[in-house]
């Protein structure tokens, strides 16, 4: 635990930003006897208000200019966006502040240095979110590092599943970019360890970054080279790190917090019989341990923040150097920024072939078009001729665009602007929200309907497809269910996104009758794709390598396949007064779990599944909904039983349509 200051005061700790990872630092920073969190500076009530409950009196400020001549902290910690890393730093070092710079510390090696250059000029120290250096992994590695010997192979691998939904309706970062945001932890590590087992100069000797957002790179240091991979697409998601010595391995796993050692040659026999046993024994204590530790301890904040800022505090204390050199944050910018040069090449070459030219008829406008429905629409419309321009809230990255096509960055839920209609004389209202509370579908499902068809109607656009969901029907009465099926009458008790998606649906019909647009409503199943199978949410739950089936295997799912769906959208652009409304689309021959489960085992030969039969359903339901009024009473609870329900489909009209649709392609 820290110690007092020695004049007797406590360290002063200032924040520069109030999100949610400043959250986790307030929660590790009031862990500490010796520092006290004084002020916080920006500009959301919001996040103000969070940091309030964290930290009881804690004084807020809308910008760090004013929190610095307001207070006089010892320390400044910077939370914000990269791109204002370099300046708040130089701003809280020229007020005699030392600088903790969460990760990536900056976005350019210049900016970095003329950081440490100042804390230099000025007696202050700098340090930066390099939080895994001080995991327990880390610490067993550095510990036994000594008793692998020369190192042969050195392995930083971090593979990761990108954030397409964040909560409160925070803006997510694009794919790349959030490849960005993660990469400063692969290269710290791999430096780290670089850094013990040779002397010299760090160099990237080769770098390579494909179309789909996975680095390869190779770093050396003296005789020592060190292998590095990020991707985006490698699953099962993992972090580690490995060395391999002359005399034995290393592994340190930050996924299951665990390190793994084989110290000794392991050439004999009985050395090969017993490693495997050894291994598991270590895997398995390890991360029951591990577990364990976050479980009592109540961890909220990140695995080694605690501990690092343990150690740049006491630096300061006692005015040692920072726990992390001047070096290695050069070294790890450097390696980021040339990542960051190598996706941007990667950028301007996709931007290249993607040009498209402008639209001036026949244009087709998309929502949701770099999603998985919203990218087959557009396959499919591209191959009937139709130029198309995608609206998307954030920027696509260069992987995820499609050549041909015009994207526009626009977030339609604050207004659709005639700009968007230009050349268009068809819109495909695809997008919704998925993920959230009831806010954020009134806004991003229902306020965004809204928007777009009003913004047709003013551009006048008489063709709008609206593209809603088969949640948004009531239960049958032991009929089949047919596309006149009537609407769910009680739409919050399936949750937020069933409301949004039938209050849109209803929205979107009665402002397209009162404006004079003809508004066609497209209610897909549950989509899913052949090509890369993922088992829809009503088939049950996958747990590790079990999946829990709710049901009777003869069941029958309401799916489509969403080559199939993207073709049927496209196909009713050209052929508007033909394509029936409402139409539940789905394949015209519905497969059964069974076979569904079928499918999941082709890719997942290991997978163990357990059925949930329907009969439990019910109690299980009972007892959510009991729970979930105690916990959220002013939030009506959803029914599970319901959202797991069989429900019986009439395919006769996408049977049909499916005919028309084979017999014009002749």
């Amino acid at each position: 635990m820290n110690q007092s200051y020695p004049n007797g005061d406590l360290l002063r700790v200032a924040l520069f930003g109030a999100g949610r990872h400043a959250q986790h630092h307030a929660r590790a920073i009031a862990r500490f006897a010796g520092a006290q969190l004084v002020a916080v500076a920006d500009p959301s009530d919001v996040a103000q208000a969070a940091m309030r409950e964290i930290v009881s009196g804690i004084r807020c400020y809308r910008s760090p200019d004013e929190l610095l001549a307001a207070e006089t902290p010892h320390i400044v910690h910077i939370i914000t966006p990269p791109s204002s890393h370099a300046s708040l730093a130089l701003a809280a070092l020229r007020a005699g502040c030392h600088v903790y710079i969460e990760k990536p510390f900056t976005e350019r090696v210049e900016d970095a240095q003329q950081i440490l250059d100042e804390a230099r000029e000025r007696n202050l120290l700098v340090c930066a979110g390099h939080q895994l250096l001080y995991e327990p992994p880390t610490r067993l590695l550095q510990r036994y590092l000594p008793s692998v010997g020369r190192i042969a192979h050195l392995e930083s691998y971090f593979s990761f599943r990108t954030v397409r939904h964040a909560p409160g309706g925070r803006r997510v970062l694009r794919p790349d970019h959030q490849l960005l945001d993660i990469l400063p932890h692969p290269v710290y590590l791999l430096l780290h360890v670089l850094e013990q087992a040779d002397e010299g100069r760090t160099e990237l000797t080769a770098l390579d970054v494909n179309h789909t957002g996975t680095v390869h790179a190779l770093v050396r240091r003296g005789e020592v080279t060190g292998t590095l991979v990020v991707t985006l697409e490698g699953r099962p998601v993992e972090s580690y790190l490995r060395v391999v010595g002359r005399n034995g391995a290393l592994l340190a796993d930050y996924v299951c917090s665990t390190m793994q050692r084989a110290i000794g040659p392991g050439s004999s026999g009985i050395d090969k019989l017993i490693a495997p046993y050894r291994q598991a024994w270590q895997l398995g204590i390890g991360t029951t341990s591990a577990m364990a530790r976050r479980f009592l301890k109540r961890q909220r904040s990140y695995p080694g923040l605690a501990e690092l800022f343990s150690a740049f505090y006491e630096a300061v204390r006692t005015k040692n150097p920072s726990p992390l050199s001047p070096e290695s944050l050069l070294d790890t910018v450097r390696i980021c920024e040339r990542v960051a040069e190598a996706l941007k090449a990667a950028e301007r070459s996709a931007l290249e072939r993607a040009v498209s030219s402008p639209i001036d008829s026949r244009g087709v406008l998309i929502t949701g078009g770099t999603g998985l429905l919203g990218k087959e629409i557009v396959r499919a419309l591209l191959s009937r001729g139709r130029p198309v321009r995608v609206v998307a809230r954030r920027e696509p990255s260069p992987w995820e665009r499609i050549p041909g096509v015009e994207y526009i960055v626009a977030d339609v839920a604050d207004g659709a602007g005639v700009h968007l209609f230009k050349g268009v004389d068809t819109v495909i209202h695809a997008a919704a929200e998925t993920a959230g509370g009831w806010e954020e579908h009134q806004r991003n499902s229902i306020d965004a309907t809204i928007n777009m068809v009003n913004g047709s109607a003013a551009a006048g656009i008489r063709h709008f497809l609206h593209v809603s969901s088969l949640a948004v029907l009531a239960q049958a009465q032991g009929r089949p269910i047919g596309d006149h099926h009537p609407l769910e009458p009680n739409s919050k008790g399936s949750g937020p996104y069933v409301w949004g998606k039938l209050e849109s649906e209803r929205r979107a019909v009665d402002l397209g009758q009162e404006l004079g647009v003809s508004v066609k409503v497209i209610r897909p199943g549950a989509l899913v794709d052949y090509r890369d199978f993922d088992p829809p949410g009503r088939l049950g739950k996958r747990l590790g390598n079990m999946f829990i089936a709710v049901g009777e295997p003869a069941d029958k799912l309401g799916v489509v396949d969403v080559a199939f769906a993207g073709r049927c959208l496209a196909w009713a652009v050209d052929t508007w007064d033909d394509m029936p409304s409402p139409l539940n689309l789905l394949n015209p021959s519905l497969p059964t779990k069974r076979e569904l489960l079928q499918r999941l085992r082709q890719t997942n030969p290991d997978l163990t599944v357990l059925w949930l039969p329907r009969f439990l359903l019910v109690p299980l339901s009972w007892g959510a909904s009991v729970l979930q009024k105690l916990l959220r009473p002013h939030k009506p609870p959803v029914d599970i039983a319901k959202v797991f329900s069989v429900l019986p489909y009439d395919t006769s009209a996408i049977s049909h349509l499916s005919r028309l649709m084979d017999s014009q392609l002749r």
